[in-house]
């Protein structure tokens, strides 16, 4: 299932191009909301805001440049985080290969 999304956003070349830049792919659940400590009275509020905000989202990081990471929206195929450790010049080519990006 994961494998279909990945495929269909980033396109064939993807697994290749992670492995030749030393990058590491996660498939996460992202959304802006904090879900509140388990002690907290909004906890139960907070995990259901965050359960309906979520979104299957890709965190791409190195595991040569430390910090360095970047998470795409598997939806809104917008970048939702990036670390200022993330190079540029990997997010252009990111973008000039995935189908994903097209999507914006």
């Amino acid at each position: 299932m994961f494998g279909d999304h990945i495929l269909d956003f980033f396109g064939p070349t993807f697994d290749s191009w992670l492995e030749e830049n030393k990058l590491l792919l996660e498939c996460i659940s992202y959304s802006d909301i904090e879900i509140l400590s388990d002690d907290h009275p909004g906890h139960q509020k907070s995990l259901e805001d965050y359960m309906e905000d979520q979104e299957l989202a890709f965190a791409i990081s190195s595991y040569h440049l430390f910090y360095s990471k970047i998470v795409i929206g598997s939806e809104s195929a917008k970048v939702l985080e990036i670390s200022k450790e993330f190079p540029e010049s990997l997010l252009a080519e990111l973008k000039s290969f995935a189908p994903g990006f097209t999507k914006q």
